[in-house]
């Protein structure tokens, strides 16, 4: 997938996060970025700008430290223990305003770690270090993915989560190279398919809710138990833990409209190649999603909902050159399965088109 341009792949991810409507606000210049880690890194720094524009969040912080005077409350316990009270000096602790939180942390955190990246572009390195220098006094983590999970955003500081989000895939992307001291290497999330489809599904979701919500006023994920009645018990106690045995099938994405009782069943499937090719047959459709995709829509029937009967199935592959759009019918039921492709490099306004058309075009 290596030809996806790179403005796509910021709007992807745009929608991935839930955060479709930042596409057109801090995307400037990003065309003309060279890899998919400049692109973060120039999207970051122009996120930095607009926080630094709006006023960093700031909030209470502790310090403890000796001082002539008194401010806040005495440390009792450290005055006494370094006897510089008879000089007239006191540990206080106190509060005060500061910039130096854990958001802002984690952004001054990763701009410095992103100066070690490898193929770091010449502009994109002295923005960094030009934004470095507008920022204040902050302390440098350690990142995690445990210090990534303990952000908690308040309405008041919610525009931190897209900034935050890209340290996050940052974080998660970068390796200490083996040859070069000092140095790091970006892992292109292009590259895996495991990560890829994760972001490819979010994506779907985000857009479909965002763009169709008039067409399907209902999306979500839904959950579909397998429609199987225990019979032999040899050694479950009962009917209910034989139940529970069963596992719960997920769906990525399910569209539905309670007026006019249409739903699809969607299923996301990012993969570098669409199709398996077997010696002497061509391409084919992957046998596992095709079965994936007919369980699905079987065992979501029930006899009192009708709709449910005429559910449509969907599987749907990125792609960077041919579309595929093909429809089948399982039986003699009204279920339709249909194999889609969405081209993802071409032009977005294309792409938009197409992805609402898959949904909403019979």
């Amino acid at each position: 997938m290596r030809q996806i341009p790179i403005q796509n792949i910021y709007y992807i991810l745009c929608y991935a996060w839930g955060m479709g409507e930042m596409r057109g606000k801090i995307s400037v210049g990003v065309e003309r970025c060279s890899s998919i880690a400049n692109l973060l890194i120039h999207v970051l720094l122009n996120a930095t700008d607009d926080l630094l524009k709006r006023g960093l969040s700031q909030d209470y912080t502790v310090y403890s430290t000796e001082m002539d005077g008194i401010k806040g409350k005495i440390n009792i316990g450290e005055t006494l223990k370094f006897g510089r009270y008879q000089q007239g000096r006191m540990f206080c602790n106190f509060d005060e305003l500061s910039s130096d939180i854990l958001v802002n942390q984690i952004i001054y955190s990763t701009l410095r770690n992103t100066l070690k990246i490898r193929n770091l572009s010449k502009q994109n390195e002295n923005r960094i270090i030009t934004t470095l220098r507008k920022l204040p006094q902050i302390k440098r983590l350690q990142l995690s993915d445990k210090v990534f999970k303990s952000v908690r955003l308040q309405h008041n500081n919610i525009y931190y989560q897209f900034a935050i989000n890209i340290c996050h895939l940052l974080h998660n992307s970068l390796l200490p190279n083996e040859n070069d001291a000092g140095k790091w290497d970006f892992i292109d999330l292009m590259d895996d398919e495991r990560v890829m489809n994760r972001i490819f599904e979010k994506f779907l979701m985000n857009f479909f809710k965002q763009e169709c919500h008039a067409d399907f006023p209902d999306i979500s994920r839904s959950h579909i138990r397998f429609q199987l009645t225990p019979l032999g018990m040899t050694f479950a106690k009962s009917t209910d833990e034989a139940y529970r045995l069963l596992s719960t099938m997920e769906t990525d994405v399910t569209l539905y409209n309670p007026r006019t009782k249409k739903k699809i069943i969607l299923d996301a499937k990012y993969y570098k190649e669409t199709f398996v090719t077997k010696y002497g047959e061509g391409r084919k459709i992957r046998r596992e999603h095709l079965s994936q995709i007919l369980t699905y829509v079987m065992n979501q029937e029930n006899a009192s909902k009708p709709h449910t009967k005429n559910t449509k199935g969907i599987l749907l592959y990125p792609t960077i050159d041919t579309e595929l759009d093909v429809s089948y019918k399982y039986k003699e039921t009204n279920h339709v399965i249909r194999i889609c492709t969405i081209n993802l490099n071409q032009d977005w306004m294309k792409i938009e088109k197409r992805l609402k058309q898959i949904v909403t075009v019979n």
